[in-house]
């Protein structure tokens, strides 16, 4: 009798499956194949134990695969030298675990085109890490639609999986409510699974990168070979190591939480935050990891309180919003009013700042300088800039709709952490999901605007902002037209195609 995947599992893993098709399990299969886009580590990872466990009962090896397109949107050096080490150690901490991990990294000396069509074909069944947003959500979708074997997307993002929260959720406070109750619960059902029988090692039907078995210079000469944007540098204030990883939790856990509530809104402040949003994005680490740690640490739950609620409230509630509704990424799912409002003033006199000067942190304006260039120089920007930063752009670009679009490709382009939910929904808050303005203003309507005179009275920052409103950034490629604004204005990434 024929099975769909989702029957294989337990109930803590159901309970983050989604099914993407109607096909059964074929159990004739060599492997089951779990395919991985963005979620790279190799342990503590429901998609993984997902296809182990049903590999278990089918008595075949699970195959973990991820493969790397120079096409992808903003593809460059940075975003693929961080993915590509960050599978690197996956595949070495599967290697370990005695998992097959095969990697393909798509250059102009090795290109396969439809990799995991042809992994599929030999597979019992496919699972894959589920996404709200970016490339990842559709081509999963447009992956089901054409292939003849079941697809399964696991969610091993979040500590409360989205299947398990209510549907119309209006505001934090309702997800609070029941989101809160869950997190005990799904933090102690997480359980790894191991699996039963030996790695795969039977034929493939190309050649695979091992990325396990590479060291920085290789990673460095294979990120160079690839034809993406190679003028945004590598970050090196973040690299993709495990090490690098447990340094930061370490680093939080023992003195980043205990004043997070009083420093977390200074920039200037050394530790202010634990940075590790990048990690979090592309999965070398989780919310399962960082709250066992937190747990394990000797800090009272009121002193850890706004961590633990940014992290656990914010963040989830970004993912449950972007899975409910994917489109939210666009201009045109902006509040009505909120668009009504910028749009009927989108004529009022303003001070255009060309694309490259945006890019590079040469405004008028010290503060957007400085987190702009903290952000270009090191992929990364502090959380509390990123608020001011986003509200600005809308006085210095023609249209609302250019604001909005402007915003989202120096997010997606420049920042590890960007094309995530989080992110996206920041953004929203600046251009109208806040609390209307007091009055109406030019350029800005009813929209609220944000000023830097609070933060410039914090210890340490008018220096802080000078010496990096001043500081050496990299010179980087500037699009010679505005075809990118289109993926933000027309349409969504989200959307399966």
């Amino acid at each position: 009798m024929s099975r769909l995947p989702i029957e294989f599992l337990n109930d803590e893993l159901a309970g983050r499956a989604t099914r993407l098709n109607d096909a059964p399990v074929e159990t004739d299969g060599k492997y089951v194949l779990v395919w991985l886009q963005q979620t790279l580590r190799g342990d503590d990872h429901p998609a993984i134990d997902a296809g182990v466990q049903i590999a278990n009962e089918l008595g075949i090896p699970a195959l973990v695969y991820h493969g790397l397109r120079e096409d992808y949107p903003h593809a460059s050096a940075r975003l693929h030298a961080f993915i590509i080490g960050a599978s690197r150690e996956m595949g070495r901490t599967l290697r370990e675990r005695g998992i097959a991990c095969v990697q393909h990294v798509e250059r102009p000396s090795s290109k396969v085109k439809g990799l995991v069509y042809k992994l599929a074909d030999d597979a019992a069944c496919v699972v894959t890490d589920a996404h709200a947003t970016f490339v990842g959500n559709w081509q999963a979708h447009r992956f089901a639609e054409k292939s003849v074997k079941a697809v399964l997307a696991v969610d091993a993002t979040r500590l409360v999986p989205h299947k398990l929260l209510p549907s119309g959720l209006s505001a934090t406070k309702a997800f609070r409510a029941a989101h809160g109750p869950l997190r005990d619960q799904c933090l102690a059902a997480r359980a790894q699974i191991d699996p039963h029988v030996a790695p795969y090692d039977g034929p493939l039907p190309y050649q695979p990168d091992y990325l396990a078995d590479l060291n920085d210079d290789a990673v460095a000469k294979l990120v160079a070979e690839c034809r993406i944007d190679q003028s945004l540098p590598v970050s090196v204030e973040h690299p993709a190591k495990a090490a690098g990883v447990q340094q930061r939790i370490t680093a939080l856990t023992g003195s980043i939480i205990t004043r997070y509530k009083w420093t977390r809104n200074n920039p200037a402040e050394t530790g202010a935050g634990s940075q590790l949003s990048p990690y979090l994005h592309f999965g070398m680490t989780s919310p399962f990891e960082i709250m066992r740690a937190i747990d394990a640490a000797d800090v009272t739950k009121t002193v850890r309180h706004k961590f633990v609620d940014e992290l656990l409230t914010w963040r989830e509630w970004c993912h449950w919003r972007v899975t409910e509704k994917p489109e939210l990424i666009g201009y045109q799912s902006l509040p009505t009013a909120a668009k009504k409002t910028m749009e009927a003033h989108a004529s009022d006199p303003r001070e255009i700042v060309p694309l490259s000067d945006l890019i590079h942190g040469k405004t008028p304006d010290e503060t957007w300088n400085a987190a702009q260039r903290q952000w270009l120089a090191t992929g990364w920007m502090h959380n509390n800039l990123r608020m001011y930063w986003a509200k600005q752009i809308l006085g210095w670009t023609e249209s609302p709709q250019m604001a909005w679009a402007t915003a989202c490709y120096l997010n997606d382009r420049i920042s590890l952490d960007g094309r995530d939910p989080a992110t996206y929904v920041m953004m929203r808050w600046a251009f109208g999901e806040a609390r209307p303005a007091y009055s109406e203003q030019p350029i800005y309507g009813w929209i609220s605007t944000k000023g830097d005179s609070a933060l410039r009275k914090r210890a340490g920052v008018p220096q802080w902002l000078s010496n990096m409103a001043s500081a050496q950034v990299p010179e980087i490629s500037v699009p010679e037209t505005s075809d990118w604004a289109s993926m933000y204005i027309e349409r969504a990434f989200s959307t399966p195609s």
